[in-house]
């Protein structure tokens, strides 16, 4: 994987992380504290970091990251893992194919070829913004109409 300077993934790890977490959530009826959430979002920025520069797969780094939060998130929240677990992984998938539906759109649109991405690292920035305002969209409409998927919120306050 190409490496990134360290405020290009942190202004883009930051808001992914907080859409991931939101939306995975919320869709599962847990409204995680703001600062729970902003910690949980700047420790993963950190990591992602990191683990690019390790020579891993693009897809071995996410299961990474998917695993790192919801650990973390477990940790921060004191929720069970398998709740945390199934929450970013919804919330990761979610993300992950909006992104891979928008980022060639953007990118057609913008008339940023590919391999800019690697070798200028602003225009990942460039690229992200118009997905960030769609995520922000959808997660306003969830948030608006209520949307739960499945309530463990509840199943939790029953144990």
């Amino acid at each position: 994987m190409h490496a990134i300077p360290w405020y290009i993934a942190l202004l883009i790890s930051v808001p992914q992380t907080i859409f991931i977490i939101e939306l995975g959530f919320r869709l599962f009826n847990f409204q995680l504290k703001t600062k729970d959430v902003l910690l949980l979002a700047f420790m993963v920025a950190g990591l992602s970091y990191f683990l690019r520069y390790l020579a891993v797969p693009y897809v071995v780094n996410t299961l990474v990251l998917i695993a790192l939060l919801s650990f973390l998130s477990a940790l921060v929240c004191r929720i069970h893992l398998r709740y945390c677990f199934i929450s970013v992984v919804l919330g990761g998938m979610i993300y992950g194919v909006m992104e891979s539906a928008m980022l060639p759109i953007v990118m057609k649109v913008l008339q940023i070829p590919f391999e800019e991405l690697i070798v200028g690292p602003w225009f990942n920035l460039v690229t992200f913004i118009p997905i960030l305002i769609i995520a922000m969209l959808m997660l306003g409409c969830i948030i608006k109409k209520g949307l739960v998927l499945y309530d463990f919120g509840s199943e939790i306050n029953e144990a």
